[in-house]
């Protein structure tokens, strides 16, 4: 969706409204600050898997060193490499929808690391600027993926009660400096784009909001959908989360750090938990404090057996303990495995990807009843070379003399019904046939 998106946007130069299949796409909903980095890729390095990926890889990459030199400058080495790593082998970082595809959630969790560091620089280290840093990295944000951006602000608001900076912060100028253009921004785009798409906003207040309440596509869930998950599958870490956040809590030297984080992580958590519609990439911004809570019952751990102290004996303790994770995450991200159901479904689009580099593509027709965006993005990649082949849904737009590929077994069995059909190569369940004539 986002790879089609951004090469009609390339196209048509409609940085507004996103277009797909040259029709305004009010299915993406979301603001286009993702789809400008991805069409900014394709100028530079053109309309491939690379530049539509690259901005999640690079969006969970600066993550990863964010949290390495924060807690380098504020705590210790160890403890900065620990909390690293521990953040890159959780497999959620780096699978889909997050790191490994070119979705918006890597680069909104980056955008809110970073809006959620800025606040903690005003808060604990009184940088009156960093107040404005917070609202510019909250306007990107918003600009990503809108209302989404918000669900960590319940905590910020109690967090400025909480530790009495009510006062300090309704007298910092860069408060007002960074507030009113962050609200003119982003609900300057909302009109803007409903200006252009007449509807969007009433779409977005019941699409967007509406998935607190409702089912939306279908993706009705229980309330310990996301728990169930992290510890699964998507944080390896996630057993030592709750020592860790408890052992930050005990210790007086990081209490207030410990309410800091546990604030932010009970208000994200308890809104995705509690809305009806869920998906299991939606538990990323979570993942940068998991990773302190985890990393901090391991630096314990490091520090009470390492006596000796010595960087070497610290450094083997380190290989030890992520040798694998490390392998296995790395092996995660470059097999790029979906489950064996998921292979069923998108067989057409792995036939379109093996011979993406070759001209037996052209001129072809894909049959489908199923989900065909992913198909579009080979459609307009062999565009870019002056070949082209078409995708319907309907086997009236199939005529004698033409080249089908189908995998659906009913689409074949009408095929065969109405046609003369002629097998001229497959791939697992998707066959691509010559139609001869009308029986």
């Amino acid at each position: 969706m986002f790879a089609v998106n951004a090469y009609e946007m390339d196209q048509n130069n409609h940085l507004i409204v996103p277009y797909f299949n040259n029709m305004a796409d009010m299915w993406n909903s979301k603001p286009p600050l993702q789809i400008w980095i991805q069409v900014l890729f394709i100028k530079l390095i053109g309309y491939n898997e690379l530049a539509i990926r690259l901005p999640s890889a690079l969006a969970s990459s600066l993550s990863a060193l964010v949290l390495f030199f924060f807690f380098k400058k504020r705590t210790s080495l160890v403890f900065a490499f620990i909390v690293f790593f521990v953040f890159v082998t959780s497999s959620g970082v780096s699978t889909f929808h997050t790191g490994r595809t070119g979705d918006s959630d890597a680069l909104l969790s980056f955008f809110i690391l970073c809006y959620i560091i800025s606040f903690y620089k005003w808060l604990f280290e009184t940088n009156e600027k960093s107040i404005l840093s917070f609202f510019i990295y909250l306007t990107l944000a918003l600009l990503t993926k809108s209302i989404a951006a918000l669900l960590f602000i319940p905590a910020i608001v109690f967090l400025v009660f909480y530790f009495k900076k009510f006062k300090l912060l309704i007298s910092n100028k860069w408060f007002y400096i960074g507030l009113f253009p962050c609200i003119l921004l982003t609900l300057g785009y909302f009109y803007v784009r409903d200006f252009y798409q007449n509807g969007y906003i009433s779409y977005i207040l019941n699409n967007d909001f509406g998935r607190i309440n409702k089912v939306v596509e279908s993706h009705l869930e229980p309330f310990d959908f996301y728990l169930n998950n992290l510890f699964n599958e998507r944080f390896l870490w996630f057993i030592l989360a709750l020592p860790g956040a408890c052992a930050l809590w005990i210790n007086k030297k990081t209490t207030s750090n410990a309410i800091f984080l546990v604030s932010l992580f009970v208000s994200y958590f308890v809104i995705i938990s509690y809305s009806t519609t869920k998906l299991e990439w939606y538990d990323l911004p979570l993942f940068p404090i998991l990773s302190v809570f985890s990393a901090y019952v391991i630096f314990v751990f490091i520090s009470k057996i390492n006596i000796d102290n010595t960087s070497l004996h610290t450094s083997l303790l380190l290989l030890l303990i992520f040798a694998l994770p490390v392998y296995f995450s790395c092996r995660s991200s470059y097999k790029s495995e979906i489950p064996s159901e998921e292979k069923k479904i998108e067989i057409l689009t792995e036939y379109a990807f093996k011979n993406s580099e070759n001209t037996s593509l052209n001129n072809t027709i894909f049959f489908t009843d199923n989900y065909d965006r992913a198909l579009y993005f080979y459609k307009y990649k062999l565009n870019t070379k002056g070949l082209d082949f078409q995708i319907t849904k309907s086997i009236d737009d199939i005529q004698n003399n033409t080249t089908v590929i189908v995998a659906n077994d009913s689409l074949k069995l009408a095929l065969n019904k109405k046609f003369d059909c002629q097998i001229v190569d497959s791939l697992q369940s998707a066959i691509k046939f010559n139609i001869k004539s009308l029986k």
